[in-house]
């Protein structure tokens, strides 16, 4: 299953699909657990549960609209470059669609240059045929998977302890030591400070679940 996510999403996508829904299933256990006032473990799993799995559909398929989208904008790019009636305008298209704060770096003929390479890449390629691909719906059930397995830990509490607001109080603490680890993790990846990174996702993760239990979470 690694390598199934490796394939189809890159280390930022993988720890980014992660990192929600760890945030989103601490929401996700204030809220079910403020829609009972006598909850069980049971009703806990299933709900808990029920809206990481919704989260993750929903996720997958935003990606594959994103994909979708993406790909879409670039065929836009190489008939509207096609449709040019000259090299000048050609080019103001390319800008308008790649200058961005990153360009801000570059001079202005370092930047008409840039937009030239595009410009002769567009006239070698033919437009990709709008519709979604086999890997772009693959990414998708990665995306769905990876906050699957990522937040199941946290429903894990309802199964083994009897007390629901033990288990409540566990469930926060597995998903605080899950942000710690993905905050080290991401931290060593961009170069930052691992400790720095994780301290402020748990924090983050500290304040939902303080908000949840001010609330009566």
């Amino acid at each position: 299953m690694c390598g199934f996510f490796q394939r189809y999403l890159d280390p930022a996508g993988r720890l980014g699909e992660i990192l929600f829904g760890l945030i989103m299933a601490l929401g996700f256990t204030g809220a079910v657990r403020l829609g009972w006032e006598e909850p069980d473990n049971r009703a806990l799993f299933i709900g808990i549960f029920g809206c990481n799995l919704a989260w993750a559909i929903v996720d997958g398929v935003m990606y594959v609209l994103g994909e979708l989208f993406e790909r879409s904008r670039k065929v836009r790019l190489f008939r509207e470059v096609s449709s040019a009636k000259s090299d000048a305008a050609a080019l103001q298209k390319i800008a308008e669609e790649l200058d961005g704060p990153l360009f801000e770096l570059t001079s202005a003929e370092e930047r008409e240059q840039i937009h030239r390479w595009v410009l002769e890449i567009l006239r070698r390629q033919q437009p990709s045929i709008p519709g979604i691909r086999r890997e772009e719906l693959l990414g998708g059930v990665a995306v769905a998977l990876i906050i699957v397995v990522a937040t199941f830990p946290i429903v894990v509490p309802y199964l083994v302890l009897r007390d629901p607001h033990l288990a409540v109080r566990a469930s926060n603490a597995v998903a605080l030591v899950l942000l710690f680890l993905l905050g080290m993790r991401w931290g060593r990846i961009v170069g930052s400070s691992p400790v720095r990174v994780a301290a402020g996702l748990t924090l983050v993760g500290l304040i939902l679940v303080g908000v949840t239990i001010v609330l009566g979470g």
